[in-house]
């Protein structure tokens, strides 16, 4: 006998199989291709001369760098140079005008003089003690005496240099007879320039009594044997007096040179003689009466007159 299960046969189940479903194909829209994604530039870390590689299309580009050699070297910087070349410019002018009016007006001292007129004399009946008046700015003024006469004689002689006229320098004279006053200007009809010189040197005859103003800037001021009230400068000439009794009031002054006065002076008034860098050398009669007041400030101070003692300052 054999053993069986449950008492019974069982059958197994198998699923129904369904027959393949085919699916129709449906009619399909193509796409339209993708559009590139453009992105906003980002700013670069590196300078816009770094070496860069390029590549087509819109991905971000590769930055190798930075290298700095040709061609990709740093640009040169641009400098600034038209202040420098206006400034040179200006003072090119500047010192070219200085020299020429330097030129023009202390060159002639050591310059030749091509060109030179000498005017005719000029004859100017005065009455006693006349007072005399010259303004010169571009020569030298010789002043003499001429004795008891009763007349003022003054001559002009004018120099011109190189690139200059003699008629650029004009002279005017003026006669008061009421105020027994002559008056000497000296004008320039033309700007000083560095290649133009121009000189004007006067030669006076005035009586023994005479009151003299003479100022001249680049000449030397000489008056020989005249009495009177003195009021004479040079800028840059020396000044000369001799042979005269100085009035009281007169002045002699010279900014940069040397003033010399061998001559007189009255008992009573006050004279003034003056000058910034150069030498005062006054010489007076052994009997003269007066009380000295004299300062420099660089140089020295002598006497040779007993009574006056010079005090210097203690350090």
């Amino acid at each position: 006998m054999s053993n069986q299960e449950g008492g019974r046969a069982t059958t197994e189940e198998r699923p129904v199989e369904q027959p393949p479903v085919v699916e129709t194909p449906q009619p399909t829209t193509p796409l339209p291709p993708k559009q590139p994604i453009m992105q906003a530039a980002q700013p670069s870390q590196y300078p816009p001369y770094a070496s860069q590689n390029y590549y087509p299309g819109p991905a971000q580009q590769p930055v190798y760098g930075p290298y700095y050699g040709p061609p990709y070297a740093p640009p040169h910087r641009r400098h600034i140079v038209w202040p420098w070349i206006v400034l040179a410019v200006f003072l090119t002018l500047t010192f070219t005008w200085l020299g020429g009016m330097a030129f023009g007006t202390i060159g002639f001292n050591f310059s030749g003089y091509p060109n030179s007129l000498t005017e005719t004399p000029r004859h100017f009946a005065v009455s006693a003690t006349p007072t005399v008046v010259i303004n010169n700015d571009i020569g030298s003024i010789h002043v003499q005496s001429g004795g008891a006469g009763s007349a003022v004689t003054i001559q002009a002689t004018k120099y011109a240099g190189p690139g200059s006229n003699v008629n650029d320098v004009q002279v005017s004279y003026t006669h008061n007879s009421a105020a027994n006053t002559v008056t000497v200007n000296v004008d320039r009809t033309t700007n000083v320039t560095f290649f133009s010189s121009l000189r004007v040197d006067f030669e006076v005859t005035v009586p023994n009594n005479a009151a003299l103003e003479l100022k001249t800037s680049t000449g030397g001021l000489d008056v020989s044997g005249v009495s009177g009230r003195m009021s004479v400068r040079s800028n840059t000439g020396s000044v000369d007096l001799r042979d005269g009794v100085l009035s009281p009031g007169s002045t002699l002054n010279s900014n940069t040179s040397s003033i010399r006065f061998n001559g007189s002076i009255s008992q009573t008034g006050s004279y003034r003689f003056m000058t910034n860098t150069g030498s005062i050398n006054v010489t007076l009669p052994a009997s003269s009466v007066f009380h000295l007041d004299a300062t420099t400030d660089t140089g020295s101070i002598t006497s040779d007159f007993p009574g006056v003692y010079v005090q210097h300052p203690t350090v």
